[in-house]
């Protein structure tokens, strides 16, 4: 069985001073929240993070606080669903649990799409519908990443 986490990145600043979409940081309390999300996924075993490479999601990855590779993603910007799972098609077989850190509408898009039959409906009631910054889904799915199509939602929270 292998486990997906999909993570929209917490809250970040607003577009000023010159600063484009791209680049724009956490703030304090998206900081924050990477922790507490950070805190949630410590003892899930994960063995990578997938971020895009856009700042704020990038912060969010790396205050997960979690020890385990970080890759990035330039397909996680601005990604649809369709374009979110080709990144985690690609995700290596001997990683059994990862986590996707990137934007809405595509990761919450995702989310919905894979959400099978015998999801937990409390867990799916969480997000069904409301996918705030921060907030974190985990799937939870046999085969491998290139044949991901549906999984089982057991864990939704906004951090």
């Amino acid at each position: 069985m292998k486990h997906l986490y999909l993570m929209r990145h917490a809250r970040a600043a607003e577009t000023s001073g010159g600063r484009g979409d791209h680049a724009r940081p956490l703030t304090a309390g998206g900081i924050g929240q990477a922790k507490v999300a950070g805190r949630t996924l410590a003892l899930a075993g994960v063995d990578l993070i997938v971020s895009s490479t856009a700042a704020r999601a990038l912060q969010t990855a790396q205050n997960l606080g979690l020890g385990v590779p970080l890759a990035t993603s330039d397909d996680l910007y601005n990604a649809g669903s369709i374009s979110v799972l080709g990144v985690i098609g690609l995700l290596p077989e001997d990683a059994r649990v990862a986590v996707v850190v990137g934007h809405a509408p595509g990761i919450p898009a995702l989310a919905h799409t894979l959400a099978s039959d015998d999801s937990d409906p409390v867990a799916w009631k969480r997000v069904d519908g409301h996918f705030p910054p921060a907030t974190l889904v985990g799937l939870e799915f046999e085969g491998t990443w290139a044949e991901l199509e549906a999984a089982r939602v057991f864990l939704s929270r906004h951090c």
